[in-house]
């Protein structure tokens, strides 16, 4: 027995002497400047991963620990709306129905109004024109995590408005019955700490914009969209220059009366967050209640009455309005562009809906389905609790690659929008202020994900992921797939971990500048 457990030792100490072997000519192969940034102090007890591949030769040019598990984070992203445009196709638009339920007698409609939510996941709210969608670099989404967000221009009510205006072109001028929201397509479920529902009015949040005061009196505030029943209350005070920036937004018990509190110093400005809106469909009907109103439609029903509850008949529907929505490829750029994490988690919805199912859950393995079944990636190699990038996730950086030459082998027009739809590095999106002085300036198209905890036991912030992933337009003019990712790095405050997304940033561009040497070498 004694020899048979030393047996085992020796034979556990050559598995570890030849893995550790592996990973070292690995990390040999890299370049030095490569090197001197993974081995930072702040990367002591980190793990990284890189696997970037010449999709014209099909040659792999850097391999560190490609086939090991890392936290995705966001790259997750890349699977899900993949799966979107590949179920659904680019040009695959939303259309928001509000049918009568009733006899349309001189301008009277005799009965309900019924809009029939679709899951649009901006319902005209960002948009300028029909077939584009607006975002910042810091979209409204992540407003409460992180500082500098910028809100787009458009009107978050605008899908509403013009739904109303339809129907009073309609000669529609008075509703005798009900406005109904029916939002049975899918389930409405909770996902960090947002709601998901198929009716969603600025993506289901109120923005309330700070600025300070006169010292020692109230901040200024501005909030949209407003919508009858629901009111902001102002408990924020300004304080002096260098105090404390401590912002709480609450609400009391039916979640209609929002409360700011706390302090603003008065050398700060234009700080944006926001408020989830729990209940969508009674937001969304009250807020078309209104805009019915303001369009010259009499309605005999309060925004703030509870829906009258009754079987709707689809033999008595009457379409009297349609809102139809940009191309499908729009949503894909908003959603990898700002790492827009709730419409990353609309796609299992929305994928349910299209085979007639109605669950997260049934969405999540239709996803599953796409990754085995159309892109060839092995189940053992991912596991994905999520659609947007939980901390739970797993995948490899070569089944990232995997995934990003499937999309390639795509026709050539689904394969632009989706390249088009990457942030580009130094240019736009969540990359727009990194490598800025690097010569890959445009020729990156990755998609960043981060994973941060708080150490509770120290006090201190935590690295838990920091990655890209997507496609390298190389010096040689080849185009790369990559992924690379670093995992467990040590970054005490939250800014830190804007270093980290530099740091990665510069090794994107080094792999953009020695692809060329890689080629040579091989």
């Amino acid at each position: 027995m004694q020899l048979y457990r030393k047996g085992v030792s020796y034979a556990l100490t050559a598995l570890l002497m030849t893995w550790a072997c592996a990973h070292a000519t690995e990390e040999k192969n890299l370049r030095a400047e490569m090197q001197k940034i993974m081995h930072q102090p702040k990367y002591a007890h980190a793990t990284w991963g890189m696997y970037v591949k010449d999709l014209q030769t099909g040659k792999v040019l850097f391999d560190l620990n490609g086939e090991k598990f890392f936290s995705p984070a966001s790259t997750t992203k890349l699977f899900s709306i993949a799966a979107l445009l590949y179920t659904l196709g680019d040009d695959f638009r939303f259309k928001t129905p509000v049918f009568a339920e009733g006899d349309i007698v001189d301008g009277r409609l005799e009965g309900n109004l019924i809009l029939v939510a679709q899951g649009d996941l901006t319902l005209g709210g960002r948009q300028s024109n029909p077939d584009k969608i607006a975002f910042t670099k810091l979209d409204h989404i992540i407003a409460n995590q992180v500082p500098g967000v910028i809100l787009t221009q458009e009107d978050p009510l605008n899908g509403i408005n013009a739904l109303a205006k339809q129907i009073y072109q309609k000669g529609i001028r008075e509703i005798t019955g009900d406005v109904v929201i029916d939002d049975t397509i899918f389930e409405t479920i909770h996902k960090r700490e947002m709601v998901l529902s198929p009716i969603m009015i600025n993506e289901n949040l109120i923005d309330i914009v700070i600025n300070p005061g006169k010292q020692g009196q109230n901040a200024l505030l501005t909030w949209r969209p407003q919508v009858p029943g629901y009111a902001v209350e102002n408990q924020l005070k300004t304080v002096a220059k260098g105090e404390a920036l401590a912002i709480e937004i609450s609400s009391d018990d039916s979640g209609h009366t929002i409360v700011v509190s706390g302090t603003i110093p008065i050398d700060q400005r234009d700080i944006v967050r926001t408020f989830s809106i729990e209940a969508p469909k009674a937001f969304a009907r009250a807020a078309f209640i209104q805009a019915l109103q303001k369009a010259g439609v009499q309605v005999n029903v309060a925004p703030e009455k509870v829906e009258t509850a009754h079987a709707i008949s689809p033999q008595k529907r009457q379409l009297v309005a349609q809102w139809t929505s940009p191309p499908l490829s729009e949503y894909a750029t908003l959603i990898l562009k700002v790492s827009h994490n709730l419409g990353a988690d609309l796609v299992p919805l929305l994928l349910a809906a299209h085979r007639g199912q109605k669950t997260f859950e049934e969405g999540m393995r239709l996803l599953g389905d796409f990754i085995t079944q159309e892109v060839k990636l092995s189940p053992q190699a991912f596991v994905l609790i999520d659609a947007a990038g939980g901390n739970e996730n797993r995948l490899t950086p070569q089944g990232e690659v995997v995934l990003l030459e499937f999309i390639h082998k795509q026709a050539p027009a689904r394969f632009q929008h989706f390249f088009n739809a990457l942030p580009i590095l130094g240019v736009d999106g969540s990359l727009e202020d990194f490598a800025k002085d690097s010569s890959a300036v445009g020729k990156v198209r990755a998609k960043p994900g981060t994973g941060v905890a708080f150490n509770l036991a120290t006090g201190k912030y935590f690295l838990i992921t920091q990655a890209l992933a997507g496609y390298i337009e190389g010096k040689n003019g080849h185009l790369l797939a990559y992924m690379l990712v670093v995992n467990n790095g040590s970054m005490p405050a939250i800014d830190d971990v804007f270093a980290i997304f530099e740091d990665e940033s510069q090794l994107s561009s080094m792999i953009y500048n020695h692809a060329e040497d890689k080629m040579e070498s091989r």
